[in-house]
């Protein structure tokens, strides 16, 4: 699906974020990102969407070189990879499914989007999405008036409205409690196991990456420092990518 060649990324001030990452993602794969704050792992992803622009090194997305890919071909490429932010990013005073709707942006356009002009067949999806992340009955709810973990779930069902092949999470649960985090993450593997779309996740929480993660790659200082699977990250691993100081803090 993804295939990332000695990437790198140089902000203007200096800042090298990413020291010649190389890893692959396999389709259908449950990929978990960790890493310390400031090691990278946002910065990774909005390479592979694009929304960050790569110094060096290459990006292949389904065996198309999208390094540095413009206009109507980055926008083919991004309507192909869905992302969740940490902060929903919804639109509070719409509805639930005014805001899975809005999903559709990219082939609706923006004047019917404002207006809510869109197809049986998305309107469709949309309500089939919905049920999906379980919130079916709440369709026309305001998205203001739902608990963060409901937001969390609209804005996983506005992604699949693109079709996804791919879905970026970055930090998904960090701004919601416990219970609610488990939740959320077992909705993102109801989507990768039962709608085949390949998930990317940054996570902090280990307790989260060993119940939900296919596989995990760690980020430290910018560069990818471990491979391999949840299990195998032992107390010296812990250790290595969190620092000797670093005390393991559980999601039950």
């Amino acid at each position: 699906m993804f295939k990332v060649e000695n990437l790198n990324k140089v902000y203007p001030n200096g800042t090298h974020a990413l020291k010649d990452v190389t890893f692959d993602v396999q389709a259908g794969e449950f990929l978990v990102v960790i890493g310390l704050s400031g090691s990278g792992k946002s910065t990774m992803l909005r390479c592979l969407n694009r929304l960050h622009e790569p110094t060096t090194g290459r990006i292949l997305f389904e065996g198309e070189d999208v390094t540095h890919v413009k206009g109507k071909t980055l926008r083919n490429v991004r309507s192909r990879i869905g992302m969740i932010f940490q902060h929903f990013n919804l639109i509070p005073r719409r509805t639930v499914l005014t805001n899975v709707l809005s999903g559709t942006l990219a082939r609706t356009g923006v004047i019917n989007s404002i207006l809510g002009i869109y197809n049986e067949e998305d309107k469709k999806k949309a309500m089939d999405y919905i049920r999906i992340v379980g919130l079916e009955g709440k369709e026309n709810v305001r998205a203001d008036n739902l608990s963060g973990g409901q937001q969390q779930r609209v804005a996983i069902a506005r992604a699949l409205m693109q079709n996804p092949k791919v879905l970026l999470c970055d930090e998904p649960v960090a701004s919601l409690d416990p219970a609610t985090s488990h939740s959320v993450m077992q909705y993102l593997k109801k989507v990768n196991e039962e709608l085949g779309v390949t998930i990317i996740c940054n996570l902090h929480f280990l307790s989260l990456v060993r119940q939900y993660a296919s596989r995990v790659i760690a980020l430290k200082g910018g560069k990818l420092i471990y491979e391999g699977k949840p299990l195998d990250i032992d107390e010296n691993w812990f250790k290595t990518i969190y620092g000797e100081e670093a005390v393991e803090v559980t999601i039950d």
